[in-house]
């Protein structure tokens, strides 16, 4: 099954357009180095996920019961990520804390029919990089800087047109169970499905503490 997965990710990324550089707005320049470093490994980790959906315990706590309908979706759903972090021109404005849509403590929001501009506030840059996660982590709780990348950048409608029908952990997977359909239109259930299948998620919820409350749009 192993060698299978490097002939799985050259036809994955057929088709996928060069990776073109992100452009900044109101940001410093350590928060562009940030951003831009969040870009590029949310990139190859989105394309990990992409590959690694199938009938598995981790697309069963995020997406549900399994169908080969519904899997098909959410492997497209993550190759649209792709294609908009590589070839969609991502803009990313860093907005200050007093501004609309980052006053209560949000990490990043977008309008759904503005590709592909995203709203970053400063708790964004107080995120970890999935990178720096190892499994059982707890700092994974509230998300990582990648991982809240997927989850804007999947908001955008031509991307895959996600809600926000749950936020943490603990809900998204209660809700992954209770409606799989609802599962697979949720944000965050790509978010958590892609930090999970590539870093540090390898041990039952139950294990972990209760997450915070996270809020964006």
């Amino acid at each position: 099954m192993l060698r299978l997965i490097p002939l799985l990710i050259v036809m994955l990324c057929a088709g996928l357009p060069a990776a073109a550089e992100t452009r900044h707005s109101g940001c410093t320049m350590e928060q562009a180095k940030i951003v831009d470093a969040a870009i590029a490994t949310a990139k190859d980790l989105t394309l990990n996920a992409a590959v690694a959906v199938g009938d598995t315990s981790d697309y069963q706590r995020w997406f549900g019961t399994y169908s080969q309908a519904n899997a098909e979706r959410v492997r497209a759903s993550l190759k649209s990520v792709v294609t908009a972090l590589r070839g969609g021109a991502v803009t990313a404005q860093c907005d200050a804390a007093t501004d609309d849509g980052c006053r209560a403590g949000e990490y990043a929001w977008v309008f759904a029919n503005q590709p592909y501009l995203m709203h970053l506030c400063p708790s964004f840059f107080t995120l970890p990089p999935l990178t720096a996660l190892r499994p059982g982590d707890r700092r994974s709780n509230n998300g990582t800087r990648e991982g809240t990348i997927v989850h804007e950048v999947s908001h955008f409608l031509h991307v895959a047109d996600t809600e926000d029908h749950c936020y943490s952990r603990t809900e998204c997977s209660r809700m992954a169970q209770r409606d799989a359909r609802r599962a697979i239109e949720n944000a965050d259930s790509y978010q958590y499905f892609t930090e999970d299948v590539t870093y540090y998620a390898r041990q039952p919820i139950g294990n972990k503490p209760p997450p915070a409350m996270r809020s964006d749009r």
